[in-house]
């Protein structure tokens, strides 16, 4: 076993950035009217879609849209799965939840669901298939993984009394060890994960932060994080009906693109709204399977058929088609600067404005944060707008010394963090050398002689990205937050690494509370921001923005990024202003876009 002493706090790990290259110009082709993604069963989702059900059992929600009145079935009568939700709803948005027991017998077994709308035929809408009896003919690997991190638990998680008060069953695949002893413990762990929120595709589901990863054969005391990724290079993407005329054409659009990329360099960025994919048409049928498969790490080359939205000179914006230059899948360096820049302020020279986009706190990448907060304190910027809208997260000791290239030297003394563990015992990291060499290497950070901060954020804001907001305001430094409320993360993890056969895993168990400089750490419901853009409360018709975190524009389009308009004016003192689309094209797409990943309208209220 070998063990480091990095000090983590994340919840969702991603990887991002932007860029542009020249392309070719093209013209979407139409498709004519057909309703399939009007009428009908449409818009299924679950969480299930490339994986079991755990033989252990638990609660499945599916969500759909029905065009009628509709009612629910199961082709299985056995008492092994049932719907446990009501069984038949009307038109609109609707939920089924599924119940399964445990699986006892060592082979899988599946339930189809049907939904039949009123005077129809039944429609298969989901399958599921729950895995085989816990008994795992590997036996020796779920013992010594389990034994691992069953030690490491007993004395440190920081709900360890909890913990230790079950049967704790070592047999188990190692794979469900975590979801089976620590998942199910109630408010006793709550703090380890949460949750999901209104907006979330399994709303009140419970998830917990605790993991553990197989990883590559780097140890992590050498690496802590990984500094090359593989892909294309996209960040999550949200999806958006394409047209108003009741076709099934369907846009996704990348919520970044990451600097040094294979899309970068295709000519892709932020916003774009690809409806193409090597000459397959996205529709309501496949789009999904593209917003998965472009995110993940796919491999091979691709061109891009895509929407650009670029400004007509003439107040509103026109819908600009091309084709992408080819993108082929390889690794490339992983680069959390996803934007960074100094907005324009031509009224006033003096006001020079740092627009700073990360989206990870990650060891691994000093040399590109260091970068750029040189390049920001050499321009003398006066304000700093940090974007942590995708940072959910990562190392303590980056997040200390950003957080005190923010604060300054007058701060440096100060307390950044107080890290609380189960046993009572304390360390004390400051923001100029943060506890101790040993922990945090990276030394004395960078005074950009800050007075202010703005920080735009989101629901997936969380961890060490959330701890630069409470140190800061720990020592009264000025924070201003715009966006929607954090994740909640006030706790953190010490990660360790173990070899299985020359397999290597890193185990990443809660182990501390944060604290301030007031001690106070008390937001396991997320920061809430001074401002809402988006409320995330499962109504987008109360939000200002209500695609926001994403966007359908580029990082500095302030006409589509209204969280950072709503900064930039704050510390300008322009007046904020309100888009209204003004091209036909832009009207079609307002009067369809009514849902989760929503539509243009975009409003100051």
């Amino acid at each position: 076993m070998m063990n480091n002493f990095y000090r983590y706090l994340f919840a969702f790990m991603m990887a991002a950035l932007v860029g542009v290259a020249s392309c070719q110009k093209a013209e979407p082709e139409d498709t004519g009217n057909n309703t399939t993604g009007k009428d009908g069963i449409t818009n299924v989702t679950h969480q299930y879609e490339d994986k079991k059900v755990s033989y252990r059992g638990g609660t499945i929600t599916v969500k759909f849209e029905a065009s009628s009145e509709w009612t629910a079935a199961l082709d299985v009568e056995e008492a092994w799965v049932k719907i446990s939700s009501k069984t038949s709803g009307k038109a609109g948005s609707n939920t089924l939840r599924l119940a399964f027991e445990k699986n006892e017998v060592e082979t899988d077994r599946s339930v189809n669901v049907y939904v039949t709308l009123e005077g129809g035929e039944p429609e298969l809408v989901a399958t599921f298939t729950q895995a085989a009896s816990g008994e795992n003919a590997d036996s020796a690997i779920n013992q010594a993984l389990n034994t691992y991190m069953h030690e490491i638990l007993t004395k440190d998680y920081l709900f360890k009394d909890a913990y230790n008060a079950q049967d704790i069953d070592l047999t188990l695949r190692y794979t469900d060890f975590l979801e089976a002893h620590l998942m199910y413990l109630g408010e006793a762990n709550i703090a380890d994960g949460g949750y999901y929120k209104a907006s979330h595709s399994n709303p009140g589901g419970r998830y917990i932060y605790t993991n553990l990863q197989e990883v590559a054969a780097v140890t992590a005391a050498e690496q802590p994080m990984a500094v090359q990724t593989g892909g294309l290079g996209f960040g999550p993407f949200i999806s958006t009906a394409l047209r108003a005329d009741g076709s099934t054409d369907m846009g996704i659009a990348p919520s970044y693109v990451r600097r040094g990329s294979p899309a970068e360099a295709a000519g892709m960025r932020r916003g774009d709204l690809i409806f193409e994919v090597n000459g397959t048409r996205l529709t309501t049928l496949n789009y999904r399977e593209f917003m998965t498969s472009l995110y993940q790490n796919p491999y091979g080359s691709y061109t891009f058929g895509y929407l650009r939205y670029e400004d007509n000179g003439q107040g509103g914006y026109d819908h600009n088609a091309y084709i992408s230059d080819v993108a082929t899948t390889a690794v490339h360096i992983y680069d959390p600067v996803l934007h960074a820049s100094i907005l324009p302020y031509p009224e006033d020279p003096s006001i020079k404005i740092g627009y700073f986009v990360y989206e990870s706190f990650d060891l691994g990448s000093q040399d590109l944060l260091e970068e750029a907060v040189n390049w920001f304190k050499e321009n003398e910027i006066t304000d700093l707008i940090l974007d942590l809208r995708f940072n959910a997260g990562g190392a303590v000791a980056q997040s200390r010394w950003l957080s005190g290239c923010i604060a300054g030297a007058a701060n440096y003394s100060k307390t950044f963090t107080k890290v609380v563990y189960s046993s009572g015992a304390e360390e004390n990291w400051k923001f100029d050398y943060g506890y101790n060499n040993d922990v945090d290497p990276l030394g004395l950070p960078v005074d950009l002689g800050l007075s202010r901060l703005y920080v735009i954020c989101s629901y997936n804001t969380a961890s060490a990205a959330e701890l630069v907001i409470s140190s800061l305001r720990g020592v009264d430094f000025p924070v201003k937050m715009i966006g929607g409320t954090t994740e909640g993360k006030n706790v953190g993890m010490t990660v360790s690494e173990t070899i299985w056969q020359g397999r290597h895993f890193q185990f990443a168990p809660i182990t501390f509370w944060v604290r301030n400089a007031k001690d106070w750490g008390d937001y396991p419901d997320g920061i809430m921001p001074d401002e809402f853009v988006n409320n995330d409360n499962g109504n987008y018709n109360d939000d200002a923005d209500n695609v926001f975190p994403y966007s359908f524009g580029n990082w500095e389009n302030m006409d589509y990024n209204i969280a950072l308009q709503w900064a930039f004016c704050d510390i300008t003192g322009k007046p904020r202003w309100k888009h209204t689309p003004g091209t036909v094209a832009e009207t079609q797409q307002m009067e369809l876009r009514m849902g989760r990943f929503g539509n243009l309208v975009y409003e100051n209220k």
